[in-house]
């Protein structure tokens, strides 16, 4: 073929690409993929969001956390009427509460992430519909352009060339004007699409919160009801002997079973020392600290260190530790550097942190509320491990906090500042 006619061929090759209809294919793999300035974003759903992320990973927590709520709630019915132990029952309203609350702030955390990535959808939709009305007319314009043209005026500029030099740079122009009509309409409709995920994504956000208020509204409702069952239930123990005779009981089981948890987990400490031998020991200068340890909380000692009588019932049970009186909520810190060694509920305790300090030592926090920190975390003196609560406890809202050297109860009047 003769280079003129090539050159005549090729031009009508562009032509046809520049007025050919764009594959919805087309559309959707130039979206996806990555190009220079004038090639379209990628729509809204198809950009990987930190946001979307993190609501997923708070939905998946929400639901196993509703349904391990719902299973708790159905095994507090089943044993409701059949549980004559007051102290039974408020142990089992206590693991309602505190289910409950987890619960809450889980709904809470996910409602703020809902609402933020909310806000981010009304902002981006501004953003992209803007962006979509501008790129619309200039599209609009190049189309009256081209209309008004005509084919023909685009086949005599090319018919009108006096050489094949100039036939070609006149198919060169052709060729970049077809390619950027293309390229604008390529973007206009990524533009759409972005504004229509960006509204859909508005509105499951919306029933999202919508859902999320009911659902904290009810669990709050549920909360309230639990407190008050609770309060009710600690009233009939403290002017109950056999319930304060069974309060005793589970305490004297709980510290001993303190007492063996520790005495196991000092056996594994002394066994991994002599393994790597090496290696220094946990910090080891706990015992350096006796009477400059700062409080784990601010508060008034609700009962001291060692024996405790009942004067109304003549009951006589051993304080292992301090129980300090604090606001609920109140941050929780650890009196000394060192590693936490278990986190867990206790029964008589309620929720529970102990902490190995080295060189044998260990402190206990018990009827937290929470508990923020996980095993095997090194924490440094004076880290917020936990927060006040009353899990556990029949003498309200505190703090029960032990220093042990080994199986060893101290008092932690000696330690503390």
């Amino acid at each position: 073929m003769a280079p003129l006619a090539r050159g005549f061929v090729r031009v009508a090759l562009l032509w046809a690409a520049l007025f050919a209809p764009v594959p919805a294919q087309v559309l959707a793999q130039a979206a996806d993929s990555p190009a220079d300035s004038t090639a379209p974003p990628p729509p809204a759903s198809a950009v990987p969001r930190g946001a979307d992320t993190e609501i997923e990973a708070q939905k998946r927590e929400l639901e196993s956390l509703k349904s391990e709520l719902e299973q708790r709630r159905n095994l507090s019915k089943e044993l409701k009427g059949r549980e004559k132990n007051l102290l039974g029952q408020l142990r089992d309203t206590e693991k309602n509460l505190t289910l409950t609350m987890r619960y809450l702030n889980a709904l809470e955390r996910r409602r703020r992430s809902v609402s933020s990535d909310l806000g981010d959808a009304t902002s981006e939709l501004s953003r992209t519909a803007l962006q979509l009305d501008s790129e619309r007319r200039r599209l609009a314009w190049r189309l009256r352009e081209i209309y008004k043209r005509g084919r023909s005026r685009d086949i005599e500029y090319v018919l009108s060339a006096r050489s094949f030099g100039d036939l070609v740079a006149r198919g060169y122009y052709l060729a970049r004007v077809a390619k950027e009509d293309r390229q604008r309409m390529l973007l206009t409709q990524a533009r759409r699409t972005a504004v229509q995920d960006t509204k859909t994504r508005l509105e499951e956000r919306k029933r999202e919160l919508d859902r999320l208020q009911r659902e904290t509204d009810r669990e709050r409702r549920s909360l309230a009801s639990l407190t008050n069952e609770r309060r009710t239930l600690l009233k009939r123990i403290r002017s109950d002997a056999k319930s304060n005779e069974q309060a005793a009981a589970e305490l004297e089981r709980a510290r001993k079973r303190i007492q063996g948890l520790i005495e196991t987990l000092e056996r594994n400490r002394l066994a991994r020392e002599r393994g790597a031998p090496g290696e220094a020991p946990l910090l080891g200068d706990f015992g350096k600290n006796k009477g400059r340890l700062a409080w784990p909380v601010n508060g008034k000692i609700a009962r001291p260190f060692g024996n405790q009588r009942n004067a109304r019932f003549g009951t006589t049970t051993f304080n292992s530790g301090l129980d300090i009186a604090a606001k609920f909520g109140t941050p929780i810190a650890v009196v000394a550097k060192g590693r936490v060694e278990w986190v867990n509920w206790l029964e008589g305790f309620g929720r529970c942190a102990i902490i190995n300090h080295g060189g044998g030592f260990y402190t206990l926090y018990a009827h937290a509320s929470e508990i923020t920190v996980p095993v095997g975390r090194d924490v440094a003196a004076g880290e917020v491990i936990g927060r006040v609560g009353d899990t556990g406890s029949t003498i309200g809202t505190a703090l029960h906090f032990e220093i042990r050297r080994g199986k060893e109860a101290l008092n932690p009047l000696e330690w503390l500042r």
